[in-house]
């Protein structure tokens, strides 16, 4: 007689994809205290209206210019349940990640996708791109949220 058990211990869906630089790790987080996020466990469950954060951890290195500062950006987008995208944000940054990062990381560059009670319930995927406007490393993490 065989005996045959499966052990589920987490259900959830993260690719990582990268050219030149990397992400050492990501997390969900919830809007805290003021302006503070709070990492959540996964999977990463919210409330319909509830904002969701992807928190990327360590990315880098960034390439410097002339001045010494490093310059990146992101792209986000929001997939639906039916694999429809949603949202779709290009240059999130702008001038704001033209800055100098210590050992040319950013430590915890985030994304938020702002929910309604509007949206259909169901399993959603957050996908976001990390790029170098200075040399040409590029990071892609997704990652899926449920929202209930």
């Amino acid at each position: 007689m065989v005996v045959m058990t499966i052990v589920l211990i987490s259900c959830s869906t993260s690719t990582s994809t990268s050219k030149l630089i990397s992400i050492e790790d990501y997390t969900f987080a919830r809007s805290g205290e003021g302006d503070q996020l709070t990492a959540i466990d996964l999977p990463a469950v919210y409330k319909r209206g509830e904002d969701v954060h992807l928190v990327l951890q360590n990315v880098g290195p960034f390439k410097k210019d002339d001045a010494g500062l490093n310059w990146f950006d992101m792209d986000m987008e929001i997939t639906g349940p039916d694999d429809e995208i949603l949202l779709s944000q290009t240059g999130m940054l702008g001038d704001e990640g033209h800055i100098a990062l210590e050992n040319n990381t950013a430590p915890s560059p985030y994304a938020t996708c702002h929910t309604t009670t509007d949206i259909a319930p169901g399993k959603y995927k957050f996908k976001l791109i990390i790029y170098d406007r200075i040399g040409s490393g590029k990071a892609t993490q997704t990652a899926a949220f449920i929202l209930e």
